[in-house]
């Protein structure tokens, strides 16, 4: 068997091992690899990879650092971005799909071609949340363009993924960049595009977003009692003016004969 067919087993051998340190499960990905290959095979070549494979970053984004990070720079970058919640804001269902993120990090840190991994929680992050409009669990696939000297900046190309919270696997994440499964979806271009829509183009999103946090925080209680003593007062305003006798016209004056 060769090296290279050797190396396409370490993401599912990845997934047994995914209690023990990186370094010990890296070590432990490539001394399996190597019972399959023949005897008179050298094992240097891969304890070597196994020294350089490291865990993959992932950036937790928030109103800090999401706008630096989708700008254009130097060159083109691909940003797999995922998104979840808690109990308010994926109402429990995101559970599974956590734990399948994270597993899914060691496939990703063994792909060279992978893109750079980041994580934003709606609930600690909600306003960020709501200028992106966005729900969990997703994966948002943008590939950030480089940036042109001297011309407007170009689009950012962007693919949401919707995730089944209650089927998700490592290796489904995993799939959607490695057999490129984000680009069967749209590219969206609507109005709440977080660095293309209209609104971020006239600086609207970030206040937009703010204003739709603050809607979603109120209690529906104190919604009920706001409409109720809204309704009270028009109803009392219009019975009011119902029941008020009609003022008598004045009396037409006469002028006196002469």
């Amino acid at each position: 068997m060769r090296l290279t067919s050797i190396v396409a087993l370490l993401p599912a051998l990845a997934l047994a091992q995914e209690q023990a340190p990186l370094a010990d499960r890296v070590q432990g990905w490539f001394n399996k690899a190597k019972e399959y290959l023949p005897t008179a095979a050298p094992a240097a070549p891969i304890e070597k990879m196994a020294e350089k494979v490291t865990e993959k970053r992932v950036t937790q984004l928030n109103l800090g650092n999401w706008q630096s990070i989708l700008t254009p720079g130097d060159k083109q970058q691909d940003w797999f971005v995922f998104v979840t919640g808690g109990n308010k804001t994926c109402f429990g269902r995101c559970e599974r799909a956590d734990k399948a993120f994270t597993e899914s990090v060691l496939l990703f840190s063994a792909d060279p071609t992978a893109p750079n991994l980041g994580r934003l929680d709606c609930e600690s992050n909600p306003v960020l949340c709501a200028i992106w409009s966005s729900g969990a669990p997703t994966v948002y696939h943008y590939q950030v363009p480089q940036a042109q000297l001297g011309e407007e900046r170009p689009p950012t190309p962007l693919h949401i993924v919707y995730l089944n919270s209650t089927t998700i696997t490592p290796e489904q994440i995993y799939q959607i960049h490695s057999k490129k499964l984000w680009e069967k979806v749209p590219v969206y271009e609507g109005v709440l595009h977080p660095t293309d829509g209209w609104l971020a183009k006239y600086n609207l999103n970030v206040p937009v977003g703010y204003g739709i946090w603050a809607l979603s925080s109120i209690p529906s209680w104190l919604f009920m009692v706001l409409i109720s003593f809204f309704s009270r007062t028009v109803m009392s305003r219009r019975m009011g003016n119902v029941g008020a006798a009609p003022q008598g016209r004045p009396a037409a004056a006469t002028g006196s004969a002469n």
